[in-house]
């Protein structure tokens, strides 16, 4: 992480954790050596497989080997970062941390989700039990939350994945197995600033108008999602971020970025934004592809040494 800050000079440094720490803290297992797509390592051994298993997922302390390990890398980064860059150190909300206990791949980006998977049938089968495992993990991340500040980050990159998406939880559900949670660990999280990332199609970024929180990210090119630039229309205070669709990333065309880039940047000269891709991107994305990026930003005549860019 320090080598590509260097190497790009990013406005912040977003820490890259490995997606399967959350699940290791309850005793998830995973085929290292056979990541999926060069993504996600596939889990051997998931938390919960069932009901009973939902008795399992007791508080943690912070000390536990995973949340330890991703606390000593914050201090690295800190201690190693240059110039003061801020660092923003990734955390799942704790509904999502229970999907992936489930053995549910997050169902983020242009992902398939169904309300058969695990999660959603525990959720309505066994509510009073996936409301006590819930409280378990949150408190188990706010502890974990409080090491993370000791460390001396900027902020906290919040996954709230697909959660919200039309089709998988209704919006009575979310309010009821997300929204809470969120806002306990959020509370847990200050004086950090808070970037919360809404994933995938048709994720209703609206419905994080109401959290405390500094920025929200959403993929506007996804399909049925509100565009950057209708922000003031509903966000307050919250800094809208994104701007480019991350699927040209990795596929050679340096070219498009820059000029989804340049579009975005024009739409939302007079509105205060963090330019950033909608999601993550691949990792065969090249240099040039991420100097098209950078550069686009910084060929703008509106440009003043302060444009963020993720």
């Amino acid at each position: 992480m320090l080598k590509f800050q260097e190497q790009y000079d990013w406005d912040y440094l977003k820490a890259q954790n490995r997606a399967t720490y959350y699940e290791e803290v309850w005793g998830g297992e995973f085929q290292y050596e056979d990541y999926e797509g060069g993504v996600v390592a596939p889990i051997t051994k998931a938390p919960i497989t069932c009901a009973e298993d939902l008795e399992k997922i007791v508080e943690m302390p912070a000390s536990a080997w995973p949340l330890a390990e991703q606390v000593e890398a914050c201090r690295l980064l800190v201690d190693g970062v240059k110039d003061g860059t801020p660092i923003f150190n990734g955390v799942f909300c704790p509904a999502a941390i229970f999907q992936k206990m489930c053995a549910v791949f997050s169902i983020g980006r242009y992902r398939t989700a169904t309300r058969s998977d695990l999660m959603v049938t525990l959720i309505k089968e066994h509510p009073v039990e996936v409301h006590r495992a819930l409280k378990n993990i949150t408190r188990t991340m706010a502890s974990y939350a409080q090491e993370l500040v000791k460390t001396g980050i900027y902020g906290i990159f919040y996954a709230a994945t697909g959660l919200s998406r039309t089709g998988y939880l209704t919006k009575e559900e979310w309010e009821e197995f997300v929204k809470p949670y969120d806002l306990e660990l959020i509370q847990a999280m200050k004086p950090l600033k808070i970037m919360v990332h809404d994933c995938g199609i048709l994720c209703n970024p609206e419905w994080f108008a109401d959290y405390p929180i500094d920025i929200l990210h959403w993929p506007e090119s996804a399909t049925g999602n509100p565009s950057l630039d209708s922000a003031p229309n509903w966000i307050g205070k919250i800094t809208p971020m994104g701007g480019c669709d991350e699927r040209p990333f990795g596929q050679g065309q340096a070219e498009k970025i820059r000029r989804l880039t340049r579009a975005t940047i024009n739409k939302m000269k007079d509105i205060p934004f963090v330019l950033a891709p909608d999601c993550s991107i691949s990792v065969n994305t090249s240099d040039a592809e991420l100097r098209a990026f950078i550069q686009a930003a910084h060929e703008s005549p509106d440009f003043d040494g302060k444009t963020f860019v993720l």
